[in-house]
């Protein structure tokens, strides 16, 4: 099954990372996501956006389990091709991915 970020490998990369993360890791490195994004696109961080945000607990994905986690993800799917790429510099700078 295709992910909707799997078009998007360094992006990909990274969000995956999460999921082996302790939380107390993972959720200042989110929350910094969350001001970027929040910089970038504001309306990312709307009421109206997250009507549409997945909020089915049927069938729950890893980081769904988190709430950090499901508001990045959610966040980032409806997100523009240039807040892709500034999460890609992000993770490239903060989690000191190889190229």
């Amino acid at each position: 099954m295709s992910r909707w970020y799997d078009k998007r490998p360094q992006l990909g990369k990274g969000l995956d990372r999460f999921k082996e993360m302790e939380p107390e890791v993972r959720e200042p490195i989110l929350k910094e996501i969350i001001d970027l994004v929040e910089q970038q696109d504001p309306s990312l961080l709307s009421d109206e956006k997250a009507n549409e945000f997945r909020l089915d607990s049927a069938g729950l994905r890893w980081y769904e389990h988190d709430p950090y986690c499901w508001l990045v993800f959610s966040i980032l799917e409806f997100a523009s091709v240039s807040v892709w790429e500034s999460v890609e510099i992000f993770f490239a700078n903060r989690l000191s991915f190889a190229a």
